[in-house]
């Protein structure tokens, strides 16, 4: 009997999620509308917005940034620690040397972007207002293609540079 009780509530949970994400993008699709915004699935591919529909709020555009702040933080955070690889791990240090001067300057190019929206975000957290917010909706989803191929490419970097310094036979504190 108990089993039963459990999936009965189980499936009225996923129900009710079902619901809510279904409201959360008629939601979305409205102000889509309004605003002329990007694709829903464009935005939760790239950063994950539905997140955001579980908790809900009147401030919809609000927290749809902030999701978006969230990539663009983590993001700045990995960049600052490959220009600045102070206390990172020691196979940062291998990769980062492995650059070349196009490599460097793609992670200048990513870093001097990313702060800019982080600054914006900064200015956008102290007065509500839903046109900025979708403004910058709008500009981080309009330039995040091509930061995306800016991301790749400095990822491949990482991995090639990761690659060589794996096959390298040189004597170290554990050779």
């Amino acid at each position: 009997m108990e089993e039963k009780d459990k999936n009965r509530k189980d499936l009225k949970e996923h129900s009710k999620e079902h619901t809510d994400l279904q409201k959360f993008r008629k939601e979305y699709q409205l102000l889509q509308e309004k605003y002329k915004l990007p694709e829903l699935k464009f935005l939760n591919d790239n950063f994950e917005i539905e997140n955001i529909f579980v908790e809900g709020s009147e401030l919809f555009i609000k927290r749809i940034r902030k999701q978006m702040t969230e990539k663009i933080s983590s993001g700045l955070r990995a960049l600052e620690m490959l220009m600045n690889p102070q206390n990172t791990p020691v196979f940062i240090f291998n990769i980062i040397k492995s650059f070349s001067a196009s490599d460097k300057e793609n992670v200048r190019e990513l870093y001097k972007k990313f702060t800019e929206f982080e600054i914006e975000a900064f200015g956008l957290e102290n007065l509500y207002d839903e046109k900025k917010e979708v403004e910058f909706i709008k500009k981080v989803a309009g330039e995040w293609k091509e930061i995306s191929e800016s991301l790749n490419k400095l990822y491949q970097a990482m991995k090639s540079g990761h690659k060589q310094d794996s096959k390298k036979d040189e004597k170290s504190y554990f050779g």
